[in-house]
């Protein structure tokens, strides 16, 4: 599997994603190849075997929230490529 991840380290909520991924393969033993680009953004991408995950809201979660996938989303993705291989 190979997961990039264009993110903003200066922004703690992005961290945090990028943290997720990181452990969430870890834990299960998912052998992936992870891609990190560190830039400023608004919010991060997470594109996961070429597919890109979007999120469907059309309005943010809240004032001045980006719109990204939850790390709900982003495990359930994770998963469903890890059984596709």
């Amino acid at each position: 599997m190979e997961i990039g991840l264009v993110y903003s380290s200066k922004d703690p909520r992005q961290l945090k994603t990028r943290d997720f991924i990181k452990n969430f393969i870890k834990e299960r033993g998912i052998l992936a190849n992870v891609i990190e680009t560190d830039k400023p953004v608004k919010s991060p991408t997470v594109i996961v075997d070429g597919l890109a995950l979007t999120d469907l809201r059309k309005k943010p979660r809240g004032e001045k929230t980006s719109h990204f996938p939850s790390l709900k989303d982003i495990a359930k993705a994770l998963e469903m490529h890890a059984w596709c291989l």
